[in-house]
């Protein structure tokens, strides 16, 4: 076992995020946005909003077979590592959704069975961890959800969340440096929030912003330490 004093501790320069919101909101433009190249992975269908960015390559997903499909997805990443600076995942809430279909059609009923369900919390959260360990910054997409909250007090509300299993949402949203919500505000302009509320999952454990603009959400010199008022949304 390996210890490391918290004064040698350095914050990690590659940076592992999941990003969320309504549909349309901008989730599959910040590929195009990031520093550097980027490899994009298309669960979704949605990466013609990535036309004319000559920084980022698209990979198809095989919705007949989107487990093999993403590990294949993963393999090309792997090998390539050295010719991208970050993997876009786009997105998570479709991958479930074609995965448990796909688990679906092999069954009497045409639907999945309850087994299926365990099997795919197991595979997603494994998916994740092997695909934060690239050298490279990660970025997952995820559609939003609201859950249900109660307090000890009995006080209740409800809180956006990436539209992910109940039963592993907060071990996907604990194993990455930063969870964020894209909005969009009244004039057009769009950026995320990168501090948690009652009403909104969000965290940020790569620096002190509190927000920042949809093409800043990677900064060419991660990780940095910013003001807390800077970028703010």
């Amino acid at each position: 076992m390996q210890i490391t004093n918290g004064a040698d501790v350095k914050r990690s320069a590659k940076a592992k995020i999941i990003i969320y919101s309504k549909p349309g909101d901008g989730k599959s433009t910040v590929a195009g946005l990031l520093p550097g190249k980027t490899l994009v992975l298309d669960i979704d269908g949605t990466s013609q909003v990535l036309e004319g960015y000559a920084n980022v390559d698209i990979a198809k997903i095989d919705p007949e077979n989107v487990h093999d499909s993403i590990l294949q997805f993963y393999a090309h990443a792997k090998a390539n590592i050295s010719n991208y600076d970050n993997i876009f995942v786009d997105n998570l809430t479709h991958y479930q959704k074609l995965w448990l279909v796909n688990k679906g059609e092999k069954t009497k009923s045409g639907m999945p069975e309850l087994k299926d369900y365990a099997l795919y919390d197991n595979h997603l959260l494994k998916l994740i961890e092997v695909f934060n360990a690239l050298d490279a910054n990660v970025i997952y997409t995820a559609w939003e959800t609201t859950r249900s909250i109660i307090h000890d007090d009995g006080q209740q509300y409800n809180q956006f969340v990436p539209d992910i299993r109940d039963k592993i949402v907060n071990h996907v949203m604990g194993i990455v440096h930063v969870v964020g919500r894209l909005v969009r505000k009244a004039d057009g302009t769009r950026g995320f929030i990168l501090e948690g509320t009652q009403s909104i999952f969000a965290k940020n454990h790569l620096d002190n912003r509190k927000g920042c603009k949809q093409e800043d959400l990677i900064l060419s010199s991660t990780p940095t330490t910013q003001s807390e008022g800077d970028d703010k949304q």
